[in-house]
């Protein structure tokens, strides 16, 4: 019983793996389910959203500090603290993986949580680029309903990914400006 490690111990030793972990885990969970689950052979871009990063990263940091306040004390109350702080943690972090913007050869498909907004390149009337040298461009797409939407380029943007955007606004009678940005 003298090597055994107390209860405490035990927390803050969860503790100290969860806050290891959780950069690995912010960075690449979102990534890898929306590249896993929502790549498309008709995707020319498939971006994972910063909020999703975000709201994993609190997920994991919600559950951090219930170890730690487990490992400081611990009684009926706080063990249903930490419950519910648990569930909450895990349904904000199922929330941080359900999200992606999609650039399509026929569309453009914006999915926020339970909520999926699609564009079809028919529906635009016109695509702006405006740039940056040495950093990423922004993309201003407006609808013939004078509708605006903004992606901004992240690197998951190659030289290959732009041609297309472009081909594909040409080849839907999309009008295609591109431009320096101006301060």
């Amino acid at each position: 019983m003298l090597h055994a490690l107390s209860v405490r111990a035990k927390y803050f030793i969860a503790a100290l793996i969860v806050a290891i972990l959780t950069p690995f885990l912010a960075f690449f969970t979102p990534l890898t389910i929306s590249q896993t689950f929502y790549a498309h052979r008709e995707d020319v871009v498939l971006m994972t959203p910063p909020s999703n990063f975000i709201m994993l990263l609190i997920a994991l940091g919600l559950i951090f500090v219930v170890f730690i306040v487990l490992g400081l004390k611990r009684n009926p109350n706080i063990y249903t603290l930490a419950c519910v702080i648990i569930i909450s943690s895990i349904v904000l972090g199922y929330y941080s993986l359900l999200s992606y913007s999609a650039i399509q050869k026929d569309q453009i498909v914006f999915q926020q949580y339970h909520h999926q907004t699609i564009y079809k390149w028919q529906d635009l009337n016109e695509v702006i680029y405006e740039y940056e040298v040495g950093t990423f461009g922004t993309y201003y797409f407006q609808t013939k309903s004078n509708e605006q939407f903004i992606i901004e380029e992240n690197g998951q943007f190659g030289l290959d990914e732009k041609r297309a955007i472009y081909k594909l606004a040409v080849l839907n009678g999309v009008r295609f400006m591109e431009r320096e940005k101006s301060d």
